[in-house]
């Protein structure tokens, strides 16, 4: 499949230079239903505004140099014609043959193939990054699954990518747990304590900290021990870890998410060489016995080492931004944290550059910020008690809401031919059906937005969901199926016609999906790749309505058109960490 935005604006641009002799970027979009047009540019209307004043190269208004413009356009393959419009639009329409080879070409491979011409260089994106010794809870849902689904974009398009995920497992906060373990289990080592509960072993240290002077100065004491290495306190560190980090891997298996852990531990040797290198540099002063680092994005300077000696996030994320960018060569690093932390990783960004470390064009450094998960009355999702929801009890809840959907199709009468699902298979689909509505429904939103978090909105059947795709989706494979291998195996032989303004609008859609997925891993817009699958979803159900496909003249191509429609939104559905369902 190529690039049809790329390939138009490639058309435009030889086209623009043999008028007008200015750099101007290409803008070419989809146009909306309204304009009876595919897609549209106004470059026409953009180069005479702005060069209005300096007489615009000669031309009276914007459409007498479009006219000038499409003179010089030698129509590429994808397309059928151009039109000037009288404001100066140039109004691209596709072409079905094109359309239809294309559609061709999806079925015979078996899948969607792309002729992007890109760099794929190796890209690290960082994310989910919980904190060891307290349960994910709904603030980590966002950072979990659309890193998930970036890393599963990029890995799609062939870019080596490193899963990190950056655990909070180091720190002040252990030297109170370490202390609360060795006080309250002292034989710990021989028998090990029941500490499943995270949220509750947490509290509980907590409480005592802020409750018993003696009792935080000796954590404190054993932060200092942590940091040194001494063998007990790394050894009781080593427990902590690991019973939190096999709590967080259920999580992850449920989600289907794949990380490799470099917690702020991995960093901590790291931490004395990147101040002194930063000193030498010139870019650290001494601030009242702590050495600080100044940058202009944020009037806070970053904190290299506090007045006591310690170490903190700042000092450990520049090591993560040094190590990264220098040691194993990374040229792209996504952040995937929520927006309240943006100010700090541009920051980072900064003070790398000014390093030497981070040499845009060469490297990049993007931070994937996205708004915060509040609850049906807007405001921050809490439990009753005010309580963060622990993300678990969210995965649990989507499950059984799904699967009480599920029976109830089945037991209501008239009802039960409606599913084709048997209620042993109940289990293992609401859980499918469950997942896939959180994390369609926080992948559909604007990033950079919040939104209320409202199951009933998330499982229903209608509209902008999963469930809705989920239901689209089977209902082609139950066509196909009704079709016959045979006659699907012989509509793949012929080639693809476009014959009605239905079958064009869903082969359309159908072929904007490189142009899409290039300006996804570009923007880091997932919500655009959502998008995408509703209205293909949408296309082809008006599609279905209005042209029949078993029975009739046309079978072979609309076979193609089911075909290449489950082959793009099964790929779609896979980006966004979503498990398609065949039958429901």
């Amino acid at each position: 499949m190529l690039s049809v935005v790329r390939e138009l604006k490639e058309a435009l641009g030889k086209a623009l230079k043999q008028v007008v002799s200015v750099e101007e970027a290409l803008v070419v979009t989809p146009a909306a239903a309204k304009f009876n047009t595919d897609f549209i540019s106004p470059i026409a209307l953009t180069i005479f505004n702005k060069h209005k004043k300096s007489g615009a190269f000669g031309f009276a208004n914007p459409k007498a140099l479009a006219d000038k413009i499409h003179e010089n356009l030698e129509l590429p393959r994808v397309l059928s014609k151009v039109e000037v419009a009288k404001n100066g639009f140039l109004n691209f329409f596709v072409s079905e043959e094109w359309l239809g080879t294309n559609i061709t070409q999806v079925c015979r491979e078996g899948q969607v193939v792309l002729d992007l011409d890109i760099p794929r260089v190796k890209t690290l994106v960082d994310f989910s990054s919980p904190n060891i010794a307290k349960e994910m809870h709904v603030g980590h849902l966002r950072s979990t699954i659309i890193g998930d689904s970036i890393c599963r974009c990029l890995e799609f398009l062939g870019f080596p990518v490193m899963r990190v995920n950056h655990l909070g497992d180091w720190g002040t906060q252990f030297g109170m747990l370490l202390t609360y373990l060795m006080d309250t289990y002292p034989d710990w080592e021989t028998t090990s304590p029941d500490i499943s509960n995270l949220e509750t072993f947490y509290k509980a240290a907590k409480k005592r900290f802020d409750e018993d002077s003696d009792f935080k100065e000796r954590s404190r004491l054993k932060v200092v021990e942590l940091q040194s290495g001494e063998e007990q306190a790394m050894k009781a560190w080593r427990y902590i870890y690991k019973v939190s980090r096999e709590y967080l891997q259920i999580i992850y298996d449920r989600l289907e998410i794949e990380l490799e852990d470099y917690g702020e531990s991995f960093y901590n040797p790291m931490l004395e060489s990147v101040t002194k290198e930063l000193s030498e540099k010139g870019l650290v002063e001494e601030s009242e016995g702590a050495l600080c680092l100044s940058v202009k994005v944020c009037e806070v300077p970053l904190m290299m080492r506090k007045k006591d000696g310690g170490y903190g996030y700042d000092s450990t994320d520049l090591a993560a931004a040094r190590y990264r960018l220098q040691q194993i060569d990374v040229k792209r690093v996504i952040y995937v944290t929520d927006n309240g932390q943006a100010n700090h990783f541009y920051s980072i960004f900064e003070a790398a550059q000014a390093a030497g470390w981070h040499l845009p064009p060469e490297t990049r450094m993007d931070h994937a910020g996205f708004g915060v998960v509040l609850g049906p009355d807007g405001k921050k999702f809490k439990t009753r008690e005010g309580e963060s929801v622990k993300l678990i009890d969210l995965l649990n809840e989507a499950k059984n809401r799904a699967k009480d959907r599920l029976t109830q199709r089945s037991e209501e009468p008239g009802m039960g031919q409606q599913t084709y699902l048997q209620p042993e298979t109940f289990e293992q689909a609401a859980e499918d059906i469950g997942i896939a509505a959180i994390k369609y429904y926080d992948l559909r939103q604007n990033r950079n937005s919040s939104y209320k978090f409202e199951f009933e909105k998330m499982l229903d059947p209608r509209g902008n969901t999963a469930v809705y795709l989920l239901y689209a989706y089977a209902r082609i494979c139950s066509i196909l199926d009704k079709a016959g291998e045979e006659a699907v195996a012989s509509a793949l032989g012929t080639q693809c016609a476009i014959t009605t303004t239905q079958e064009k609008s869903l082969a359309l859609f159908i072929s904007r999906f490189p142009d899409v997925i290039e300006t996804v891993i570009d923007e880091l817009a997932l919500h655009k790749l959502c998008d995408l699958i509703y209205e293909i979803s949408v296309k082809f159900s008006e599609f279905y309505n209005h042209c029949k496909v078993i029975g009739s003249e046309q079978q072979d191509s609309r076979i193609q058109l089911c075909v290449s429609t489950k082959l793009t939104m099964k790929k779609i559905f896979e980006l966004l960490g979503v498990k398609p369902q065949e039958r429901l």
